[in-house]
């Protein structure tokens, strides 16, 4: 099948590893100081971004950035809702609670423009599909990533750029329903294409 014209990108830059244990440390290190107004899950989340972007952050006027989170900052939710229940006027940690502080970090500190999301949904590839559709039709750069502070901290990401010729990888394997896990997939996915029949993918190996 040609994939002329159709999205392909490949990922430039990973991070799939737990996070280390002394994680919040490293971060406060990288930043020159412990993030202000975040709560732990958009800490977590910038940390997990600047880990797999690595030194090579580029400010850049026009990006796709997509987080995908199952449980979002819960804890904190649960938090704030003890405090409206103790006749708080207005919880301490209401703006902790709003998934969009860790896009507007992000953006602040990658130097970033363009568009940014929250998003719930089980299947990777599903949320891959979402992010290069997201960066049509002008190409744009990809940042997308996957955190959780529930059932343990996670928090992976890819960066994706555009195949400059995608027709080069039109004689390999593309996969459309991988059966990895997230981890496994974060791991070995090294291609990314979006055509009319949806999603697929080049496992590395």
């Amino acid at each position: 099948m040609s994939i002329k014209g159709t999205p392909c990108y490949r990922v430039s830059a990973r991070h799939a590893q737990a996070p280390a244990p002394d994680w919040r440390e490293q971060l406060a290190v990288r930043l020159g100081a412990r993030p202000r107004r975040l709560g732990l899950w958009a800490e977590l989340g910038l940390y997990g971004a600047l880990q797999c972007l690595g030194s090579n952050v580029r400010p850049t006027d026009q990006a796709a950035l997509l987080v995908c989170s199952q449980f979002g900052p819960a804890s904190l939710l649960q938090e704030a809702l003890g405090q409206v229940h103790e006749g708080l006027p207005l919880p301490h940690t209401f703006l902790q609670i709003q998934p969009n502080q860790l896009l507007a970090t992000l953006s602040a500190q990658l130097g970033w423009r363009g568009d940014a999301r929250c998003v719930a949904h089980p299947q990777p590839l599903t949320v891959l599909a979402t992010a290069l559709a997201m960066a049509q039709p002008t190409n744009l750069d990809v940042l997308v990533g996957w955190v959780d502070t529930h059932p343990v901290n996670t928090s992976g990401w890819l960066h994706l750029q555009p195949v400059t010729d995608p027709t080069a990888l039109a004689d390999k394997t593309w996969v459309r329903d991988p059966t990895h896990s997230l981890g496994s997939l974060l791991q070995s996915v090294m291609y990314v294409r979006l055509d009319a029949a949806g999603p697929a993918v080049i496992i590395e190996g």
